[in-house]
């Protein structure tokens, strides 16, 4: 009975947030230099009103590809956030503080400072570029600290220094190209005013399979959350799906980094806050961040779009101030678990 209600509770939560997407949507397109009202936008999206010509244009070209992006995107490093910290059985795992992230932009901005969008559909090579980054920074992350709890504060070291390096090695770049400088810092500092349908679509076609197979695979990430040893008693290959796993969620984050730069801690909020709601489970958690961190991502270019306008805030900025904090409150309670074992 007690599951029952519980299974009601998700499915409930879910519901909310999808309805609460849905009309954050409009409401996030009506922002802008050009005021055009929500309830236009969304007469207009319910083929239920016509919108002025100037209006349209700048709803289907400018303000819907970036809202939905952003939503993408949101969703993308949730997700990705759960996978790291099942699989690190870290709650202070996510691409952005791993390195991950920095290291898909060093990737993204090597593909563009060579001259290879010449050779390659350029959205598509830009992202092939930053997934191969964002996961040899993976890998070199797992081969200096391991992959077990203990491990927890060498983890953590071995992101920072590999996305310090990466994020100096970006700067090198900028420095030896300065008349492109201003292109390379769109990776530094993350933003969605770039985002057009082509990109929205990549974006849906790496996450959609993405999710489900992560998804598919919830009971394996459920496991390896339980050790290594108990996974492998139970069945499952721990490397085997360690790196499947991770290699998922590298990509979708190194896909969201290739177009919209460094957008840091989301995957460290959204899961965090959706386990206070529905626990450990990892198939709820996974379902339930995806539309969460989809809104906190369309709320936070809101900020950045209105703040100062006409001015724009980069997004990388206010995602840091609402997951630091936070992190500097995980990091100071993994000091007293330590301090009192």
């Amino acid at each position: 009975m007690a599951e029952t209600c519980l299974s009601q509770r998700k499915r409930g939560l879910f519901i909310i947030l999808m309805v609460f997407l849905a009309l954050l949507i409009p409401l996030a397109a009506s922002l802008g230099a050009v005021k055009i009202p929500a309830a236009q936008i969304i007469r207009f999206l319910l083929s239920q009103g016509e919108l002025k010509p100037s209006h349209h244009t700048i709803l289907r070209n400018i303000r819907l590809p970036r809202v939905i992006y952003a939503g993408l995107a949101g969703a993308g490093l949730a997700l990705s956030g759960v996978v790291f910290q099942g699989v690190f059985r870290n709650p202070m795992a996510e691409p952005y503080l791993l390195g991950v992230s920095s290291g898909a932009s060093l990737g993204a901005a090597l593909f563009f400072l060579l001259n290879l969008p010449a050779l390659v559909l350029p959205s598509l090579g830009v992202a092939g570029a930053a997934f191969i980054g964002g996961m040899g920074t993976m890998i070199l992350i797992v081969a200096v600290a391991g992959r077990t709890r203990a491990n927890m504060g060498s983890l953590l070291l071995a992101g920072i220094a590999f996305g310090n390096i990466a994020q100096a090695a970006v700067s090198f770049l900028m420095m030896l190209h300065r008349d492109r400088a201003d292109k390379i810092i769109f990776w530094m500092m993350g933003s969605f005013s770039s985002a057009t349908w082509l990109r929205v679509i990549i974006l849906l076609a790496v996450l959609i399979p993405a999710a489900t197979f992560l998804l598919f695979k919830s009971r394996e990430l459920n496991l390896l959350a339980m050790g290594s040893e108990e996974a492998h008693s139970l069945g499952i290959n721990p490397e085997r799906e360690s790196f499947l796993l991770l290699g998922t969620a590298c990509l979708i984050t190194s896909t969201v980094v290739a177009f919209s730069g460094i957008i840091g801690f989301v995957g460290l909020l959204v899961p965090h806050m959706v386990r206070l709601v529905v626990g450990s489970e990892n198939r709820a958690v996974m379902t339930l961040s995806l539309p969460a961190g989809a809104i906190l991502l369309i709320l936070s270019d809101m900020v950045c779009r209105s703040l100062m306008a006409p001015a724009e805030i980069p997004i990388g900025v206010v995602t840091a101030l609402l997951g630091g904090p936070f992190f500097l409150y995980l990091l100071r309670g993994y000091v007293r678990e330590r301090r009192n074992l």
